[in-house]
């Protein structure tokens, strides 16, 4: 087995056995599609399969850490990768870029390198499909399920049109093809405003 394989037995027993599994936004079933969208973004940026590596298995880790903390879980996230890859003996350098790119996802996003800005795509991606307004009511009911926080329809459409128009994708795959979509979700948006 490779470390690939490792690490993703492990993150998608741990997204399914802890915390991480009441989330209805956050659960196995994003990480599943940011781990997909990485490998696409990935090979559209042309890197190698062993530039590949660390990204993708920042990418099974990103969310570990809801397992134990809500608020700041990027932090418990990183400390979850770089422990279990010490203990496999994984390579110090990479573990190094493991934890930076999974800290980038934090918001506001903050890459600092070609990895982490292809998993801060990968990872907010779903804006720019047609799947994003299944998903922001996923994310709506996880904050009211564990922040306790609520919002009137109103103040939820016009948080959701300030996220899309401040946001901006950092490779140049993503600003492509994510383009069109994000503007038509923005668009959509604005229609539903209207009527309030």
């Amino acid at each position: 087995m490779t470390i690939l394989d490792v690490v993703a037995n492990y993150c998608q027993d741990h997204l399914s056995n802890s915390e991480c599994s009441k989330l209805p936004f956050h659960s196995l079933q994003h990480t599943l599609e940011v781990v997909e969208r990485v490998k696409l973004i990935a090979q559209k940026c042309s890197l190698s399969k062993d530039e590949m590596e660390p990204v993708l298995i920042a990418a099974w880790f990103h969310d570990t850490g809801y397992s134990s903390t809500y608020v700041g879980h990027e932090e418990e996230s990183a400390r979850l990768a770089e422990k279990f890859l010490s203990q496999a003996q994984y390579d110090r350098e990479k573990i190094k870029l493991v934890v930076s790119c999974v800290h980038a996802t934090k918001m506001p996003q903050n890459p600092m390198s070609e990895q982490a800005e292809i998993l801060c795509d990968a990872d907010i991606f779903h804006i720019s499909t047609p799947d994003f307004f299944f998903k922001k009511l996923l994310l709506r009911r996880e904050w009211e399920l564990i922040l306790g926080k609520t919002y009137s329809d109103q103040a939820w459409h016009e948080l959701n049109l300030a996220f899309l128009q401040e946001h901006h994708f950092f490779t140049s795959y993503s600003k492509e093809v994510g383009k069109q979509g994000k503007r038509l979700n923005i668009e959509k948006v604005k229609m539903i405003l209207q009527y309030y």
